[in-house]
């Protein structure tokens, strides 16, 4: 035998041993996998942080519990960077892994009315923990869940307790642009006219913007009594806050969920936002029973926390059970099965105060709102609002 020919022999040899390994790690038992899709980067990184903890908390409780047939799950992180665009290919990073059954997120409206057809074309169970668009679960869409209840009630309920509880006659309405602040800002002036409020007019930021003065500026002259801000990012709703003290501008801001964020919208206003009101998603789980072991399991591996947190794992612990169940009922774990038990989830129960149970458009039944107010460091809660 040539030289050369004992060389294409070894290489040959060489191929068949490397390929008798791959074949073996595809026959055998391979990883089980959810996605966790959230902004962990940019100015509203602190959100997504708090969501990818809280959901990191489920997959290690559920792993401690014996996880599918005794195999853990893992649990890959994908940045949606705030940024539609980057979601989707975030989303396409997922989907192309095999192992994937499942993903939390995304974490607002826009990305996941960008990513919901790809995860819908793959047949990916995705629950988001903070999506409040109406319009997701109008669609048809069978992969989307969410456990949060949507904008049609936070926007309208907003515009009541400025016109019936602060009695407001002049209101402005601030939003970013944005999706979802765009449909909230919409659906809050269509209310607050219905109500009979004097005044009630729009103006619109966008989500690079720092400074307000010259907003601010005509604004106070028509002296509001209150300003509504569905906007997105806690820290910029915060400047405007800061610079409204600066200017003299008295108007009560009342805010929707985005808003949220006791670092960016508290600690980072330096006071300014004292007395501002918030609507929110979820309760606050520190007053929850149910909650308080993994409040304080929470704590003392990430710290302090707002209200983005919990329902991610919420989300992650509905998702998980799902898979499992799949699992035992086929025998195996396809994205199909983890699809059908998503929409049979009924009545288990959580940390956010009622049992899941989704409808045939994938909302959670018997999800609130609920209206907090910002006392000293933290936000204290007002009332609770139902759905209807």
């Amino acid at each position: 035998m040539s030289k050369v020919a004992r060389t294409f022999t070894l290489l040959a040899l060489l191929a068949m041993a490397f390929a008798g390994c791959t074949s073996a790690a595809q026959t055998g038992p391979g990883p089980i996998k959810v996605g966790m899709m959230t902004v962990l980067t940019g100015p509203a990184a602190s959100v997504g942080s708090e969501q990818r903890n809280w959901a990191k908390l489920a997959v290690d409780e559920f792993d401690k519990a014996g996880g599918i047939a005794g195999r853990p799950v893992e649990m890959v992180e994908a940045d949606t960077e705030f940024d539609p665009a980057k979601a989707v290919l975030a989303a396409q990073r997922l989907i192309s892994d095999a192992a994937v059954y499942g993903v939390v997120g995304p974490e607002s409206s826009q990305n996941c009315a960008a990513t919901a057809d790809a995860f819908e074309k793959a047949s990916l169970a995705n629950i988001s923990p903070s999506g409040t668009k109406p319009d997701l679960s109008e669609k048809g869409y069978q992969t989307f869940f969410r456990v949060v209840p949507r904008d049609d009630v936070q926007a309208p309920a907003g515009a009541t307790f400025i016109a019936r509880d602060l009695g407001a006659k002049v209101v402005y309405i601030l939003d970013d642009q944005s999706v979802y602040s765009t449909g909230l800002a919409a659906e809050a002036e269509k209310k607050l006219k219905e109500l009979g409020v004097a005044t009630v007019k729009r103006e619109s930021i966008s989500q690079k913007d720092s400074d307000f003065s010259a907003l601010l500026t005509r604004l106070k002259a028509d002296a509001p009594d209150a300003i509504y801000m569905p906007i997105q990012l806690a820290a910029q709703a915060a400047q405007i806050a800061k610079q409204m003290r600066e200017l003299g501008v008295k108007a009560t801001i009342v805010g929707s969920d985005g808003l949220f964020s006791p670092p960016d919208f508290i600690a980072g206003a330096e006071g300014a936002t004292e007395g501002a009101y918030v609507t929110q998603f979820a309760p606050d789980v520190h007053y929850l029973p149910e909650a308080a072991a993994l409040v304080k399991e929470y704590e003392a591996q990430y710290g302090s926390f707002g209200a983005y947190g919990p329902p991610a794992y919420e989300s992650m612990a509905v998702l998980l059970d799902a898979m499992k169940r799949a699992y035992n009922a086929d025998h195996k774990l396809t994205r199909a099965g983890v699809v059908r038990e998503m929409h049979a989830t009924k009545d288990r129960r959580g940390i956010l105060g009622f049992p899941i149970t989704f409808n045939e458009k994938g909302d959670a039944v018997g999800a609130a709102f609920y209206l907090f107010k910002v006392s000293g460091d933290h936000f204290e809660l007002v009332k609770k609002i139902d759905v209807q």
